[in-house]
């Protein structure tokens, strides 16, 4: 299994983030000599028992979440990239964003401070059957806001996601990418797999409403397919944990809903 290398990855929504949540803390009088720890979760620790799926990221060894505690605050983000880290917060600001490692552990970083100082939340994946739950909650969202005859895109495979929106809306108004090159060509819940990179405009073209996950800012793509939505007049709506700080402090659209 094989996430695709993204070639020069956009960081800008990242870097302005990271440019706002440095304000904040200056503001709080937070000197940038404290500490951060980070380590890679394990499979149960991270994502539990999901027992109606088997093919999370998580699951297949294809990523790994990436944890990094503040103070009494932890944060994540996906990565096929993990590590060990201690450091201050002045080193993970001036990390190289043009590797997923430096990535990673800056959207960690943020997104572990940014809920010590109550700027975001939900920065916690959930675990054994909430993932399933927030599938449910999700399809049933799109319903209330977008109708049934609409057409979701989904920019990176979530089982639960894709398969509960298949179930609202059929498979036929389900459009799907991702980076892995394992699903690429493959059928998921009667939805074909599009390449991640090289389908963004047909993906764009397709949807008339985007679900967006936040591992993209890990993997360098989240402004790239941002702002093809954008300028296709689509609506945007991220997932997940590790996009918690930057919704928040960008103003993106976000769901996440049995995360802690």
């Amino acid at each position: 299994m094989k996430v695709i290398n993204v070639p020069s990855p956009s960081s800008d929504s990242l870097c302005r983030t990271r440019d706002l949540l440095v304000s904040r803390l200056r503001e709080h009088a937070v000197p940038l000599e404290e500490m951060i720890s980070a380590r890679p979760l394990g499979v149960v620790e991270a994502i539990g028992n999901p027992s109606d799926f088997k093919d999370f990221p998580l699951q297949q060894g294809v990523e790994k979440l990436l944890e990094v505690t503040y103070r009494s605050s932890r944060g994540q983000a996906f990565t096929s990239e993990p590590c060990f880290w201690t450091g201050t917060l002045e080193e993970v600001w001036s990390l190289d964003l043009g590797t997923q490692k430096g990535r990673a552990l800056l959207l960690a970083t943020i997104n572990a401070v940014a809920d010590h100082l109550d700027l975001t939340e939900k920065t916690i994946h959930c675990r054994d059957q909430e993932p399933n739950e927030c599938g449910k909650i999700m399809a049933g969202k799109i319903l209330d806001d977008f109708g049934r005859d609409c057409v979701v895109g989904i920019a990176g495979y979530n089982p639960a996601i894709v398969k509960h929106i298949v179930d609202a809306l059929g498979p036929e108004h389900v459009r799907l990418t991702d980076l892995n090159s394992s699903n690429l060509g493959d059928t998921k819940f009667g939805v074909p797999v599009w390449h991640g990179l090289r389908d963004l405009d047909r993906l764009s073209n397709d949807c008339d409403v985007a679900l967006v996950t936040g591992s993209a800012l890990a993997n360098g793509t989240f402004d790239s397919v941002r702002e093809k939505l954008e300028e296709a007049g689509k609506p945007c709506i991220f997932f997940g944990t590790s996009v918690a700080a930057v919704a928040s402090l960008m103003g993106y659209r976000r769901w996440c809903f049995p995360a802690a």
